[in-house]
């Protein structure tokens, strides 16, 4: 009997044939670490400049105060203590219930490891004080700079922010369809600020996301057959 993916369960289904879910995530997580790969080359012979000035040089000139708020929260959302403190949430709550299948949200962390060996070794200077601009905010939110974590490095690919908030969000969406939408509209959002707020170069953006996207599918694959994962019911 065919099987399709509605959840981390699988469900069969009539007329219609789909991989079962642990094939289909290892799949998708080899396409993602092959993309990944290749646009590391292409970064580390630099030829995603023309991209990436086009990127900067388009966000630019859209400065304003209600996006610049939005850069500023979207950047407080993807901090390294954020996410990580919502991985090691759902690794506990996943391991109570499933056991070492559970604890697969742990992989961020080797994600966030890869991030910092490529900023150390993948030549890809940051974008250029050109591009810069300073954030108009609204005053109760200056104590904010506070809860970000600054940890400075000799270049700029792959965004941490995108990695980390596509892994958070490809896994739970998998386990709460209703926030599908939700979560993947925070993605894209979460990569224009990147851009705008000159902390990245879109092909930082998009390394980022790979990586985040390849190791949520990863994670998904290690849960057992018919096991509704962590946050499932």
């Amino acid at each position: 009997m065919p099987w399709a993916v509605g959840s981390p369960d699988i469900y069969p289904v009539q007329g219609r044939e789909a991989a079962p879910f642990p094939s289909l995530a290892l799949q998708r997580a080899g396409s993602s670490a092959l993309a990944f790969g290749l646009l590391c080359i292409l970064v580390a012979f630099d030829a995603t400049r023309a991209l990436d000035w086009w990127g900067a040089s388009t966000a630019a000139p859209l400065s304003s105060p209600r996006l610049d708020l939005a850069s500023f929260l979207l950047s407080l959302v993807g901090e390294p203590h954020m996410t990580g403190t919502i991985a090691l949430l759902l690794a506990i709550q996943g391991w109570r219930r499933h056991g070492g299948s559970g604890l697969t949200p742990l992989l961020l962390f080797i994600g966030v490891g890869l991030e910092v060996v490529l900023k150390y070794v993948l030549p890809h200077p940051g974008p250029p004080a050109l591009f810069a601009r300073e954030l108009h905010l609204p005053a109760f939110l200056h104590f904010s700079d506070s809860l970000m974590l600054h940890f400075p490095t000799p270049y700029s690919f792959p965004s941490g922010h995108m990695l980390r908030a596509t892994f958070l969000v490809a896994l739970v969406s998998v386990h709460r369809p209703r926030w599908h939408a939700v979560g993947w509209l925070l993605i894209l959002a979460m990569a224009f600020t990147r851009v705008y707020g000159n902390e990245h170069w879109l092909s930082d953006v998009v390394g980022g996301a790979l990586l985040g996207w390849g190791l949520a599918q990863l994670a998904l694959a290690g849960y057992k057959r018919g096991d509704a994962g962590p946050y499932g019911p």
